[in-house]
């Protein structure tokens, strides 16, 4: 008798599906397990989308659209949609829930949760007790001195920006390579959000000749071993 399938509820805070970031997510996992994606912004027209804009001098997300476009959205607005789309899907049999954010403030659910900004950030805090430095790539200029980890880091820290939506191919490339310099000098860096990809990951690396790791793939491979 075969094993049974296993169900994973993906959600962005931005619009499903995530052909980004989920595909490589799912060669991890397997073939038997089923995997189903909502977004907080699913269904909102411009109006909708536009009310969600960041307040001045609030801390605020990226995300993408379903077109592939980013979009900016006040982070308090973002995560109360995102817990509603969550508890809609707490119900529904899944094995477990993974939000695809490495930030967000994340609602008790009774369905196991796999919180991406626990997962990556305590892994971090415990790989930072033997560096002298770590660098951490985040998405908006606006984030870096603003962000934070879950857990204080032991060592020093060096925050950098790169989006992860950035339209012009050449410009993104260069945002990389740019964001690998600026990061030669840590011992440790870590693309800081679920939408980086592993060609992302690769320039970074290139360009700093230090190791990276993408959030999204220690994500994965922790849901692996969980649905194992």
């Amino acid at each position: 008798m075969s094993a049974p399938q296993r169900r994973v509820a993906f959600f962005t805070i931005g619009q499903s599906p995530r052909n980004d970031v989920v595909p490589e997510m799912a060669s991890l996992l397997g073939a038997r397990v089923r995997i189903d994606e909502f977004g907080a912004l699913d269904g909102l027209d411009a109006t909708g989308l536009a009310a969600l804009a960041p307040k001045p001098g609030e801390y605020r997300f990226a995300t993408r659209l379903r077109d592939g476009s980013q979009i900016v959205l006040d982070a308090a607005a973002a995560e109360a949609r995102l817990a509603d789309v969550m508890r809609l899907a707490d119900a529904s049999g899944y094995d477990v829930l993974v939000p695809l954010c490495t930030g967000t403030a994340i609602a008790p659910m009774r369905t196991l949760v796999v919180e991406p900004q626990q997962v990556v950030d305590h892994l971090v805090a415990g790989l930072a007790e033997h560096c002298r430095k770590v660098g951490l790539v985040v998405p908006l200029e606006a984030q870096v001195d603003a962000f934070h980890m879950v857990v204080p880091l032991s060592c020093e820290t060096l925050v950098v920006h790169a989006s992860p939506y950035e339209a012009d191919p050449e410009q993104a490339a260069r945002n990389f390579e740019r964001a690998g310099r600026e990061l030669a000098s840590c011992d440790l860096i870590v693309m800081h959000c679920m939408g980086y990809a592993e060609r992302m990951r690769l320039a970074v690396a290139q360009a700093s000749g230090r190791p990276v790791l993408l959030s999204n793939r220690m994500v994965a491979q922790t849901l692996a071993q969980i649905l194992e």
